[in-house]
């Protein structure tokens, strides 16, 4: 990216967010922000960096980093300029219920897509998704890339409310509810992992820069794990 692709804005006290500008497709953008946020991390005097689908917000404790040089190197690293390889993400496997009761629009996707469910659960669980953002709703996890073949609108009405552990698919991402809400993305299946404990100092699993792997499992897995939470 290039210096014309971002805008920097301050963001509360001691904070700055950087907003990415240019003509890539939201999913390299939610990459690149989440690049951004990983590296900056580690710079001395950062409290916290949060990348959004096309945003890095970044809190500084301005005793030991000034605006100026927080400012700096949000701006260097926005513009591509000494990135290094992040640490590893932190990474969990989410058991999948496809179809059925669990997933309403994997049938009329098969026809949508023209393909099989098979082929859908297949290209939806063999390959690595990061958590690119979340929002929406509390928890809401933003995961992509997904493959090209499985790019979908979501519902022009949305549904008035969703399961808990629905998993969705839309534009080029897939996005997993923690919590019943409502919501149009095309539902594909459930988890019956938890994914959302008020009692854990981190009450969602999902965070940004979290790899995700989706497991397929039949019905009878699904309701053992689900009496085991």
């Amino acid at each position: 990216m290039n210096n014309h692709d971002y805008h920097i804005a301050p963001f509360g006290e001691n904070g700055w967010i950087a907003t990415y500008l240019g003509n890539q497709n939201i999913v390299d953008k939610a990459l690149f922000a989440n690049s951004v946020a990983d590296n900056i991390r580690s710079v001395n005097g950062i409290i916290d960096a949060v990348a959004g689908i096309d945003s890095v917000t970044i809190k500084f404790n301005p005793s030991i980093l000034s605006a100026h040089d927080a400012h700096k190197r949000l701006e260097q690293l926005s513009e591509g300029a000494g990135m290094t390889a992040p640490m590893p993400n932190p990474k969990i496997e989410i058991p999948v219920c496809y179809g059925g009761e669990y997933g309403p629009d994997l049938e009329p996707l098969c026809n949508e897509l023209d393909l099989t469910q098979e082929a859908i659960i297949e290209r939806h669980t063999n390959a690595p998704y990061r958590v690119l953002a979340v929002g929406f709703a509390p928890g809401f996890a933003y995961l992509g890339p997904t493959d090209q073949i499985l790019h979908c609108n979501r519902h022009k009405t949305p549904r008035p409310q969703v399961p808990a552990g629905s998993v969705g698919i839309a534009g080029s991402m897939t996005g997993v509810y923690p919590l019943q809400s409502p919501g149009g993305w095309q539902i594909i299946g459930r988890t019956p992992a938890t994914l959302f404990d008020p009692d854990a100092d981190q009450p969602f699993i999902f965070t940004p820069g979290t790899e995700v792997h989706f497991k397929p499992v039949d019905a009878k897995t699904f309701s053992t794990l689900e009496g085991a939470r």
